[in-house]
Formats: C-alpha cells, structure tokens, sequence
C-alpha cells in the first residue's frame, strides 16, 4: 500500500461552500484485482468523514487519483448543502 498525499484538487478551499474547510481527501491508492480472473485495478480510499470511502477504477494511476480527488472535492462541496444530495458514482441506469 502506498499513502498519496492530498492533492490541489481534493483541497482547494476556493471551491467549498460556504468557506468551510476540505475534509474530505484521497488517502490510498493502490494496484489491485477485483478477483482473480478479474480486471487490474487501483482501489482508492476517500477518508474524512465518519468511515472511510472505498472504490476500485481500471485505467492508469493518475486516470483514477484525478476520479477519485474529484470525488473527494465533489463531496467537500456537497458539504452543509441543506438535502440529502447523492453523488452517483458509474453510468447511469437506462429506464
């Protein structure tokens, strides 16, 4: 396991609501399978709140800690929004 320090995108207090402070941030990113036959991967954990945040991304290291800090920085911004936002993570189902 690698530690990824936070980066400009995950932190950038320019972008968060109301002046509150980045919580949110990228701190794992690590090369992995899903299973053994599966697809190669990085699994990335978002920590900050009260657990941590899991995913798993094909594509290169940088493709998916850019996917994974936009996350970080999506939820910062989602931060004493009044609702219940969800963040929709994949593509969208077709009705």
């Amino acid at each position: 396991m690698s530690a990824v320090p936070k980066t400009k995108e995950s932190t950038a207090p320019e972008t968060l609501n109301e002046g509150n402070k980045p919580i949110y941030h990228v701190t794992k990113l690590e090369k992995c399978k899903l299973s053994q036959g599966g697809p190669s991967g990085y699994r990335y954990i978002i920590e900050g709140g009260y657990a941590p945040i899991t995913g798993f991304r094909t594509g290169t290291k940088e493709n998916v800690l850019t996917h994974a800090s936009s996350l970080a920085t999506e939820m910062n911004n989602r931060r004493g929004m009044k609702g219940t936002k969800h963040i929709v993570i994949g593509k969208p189902k077709n009705n």
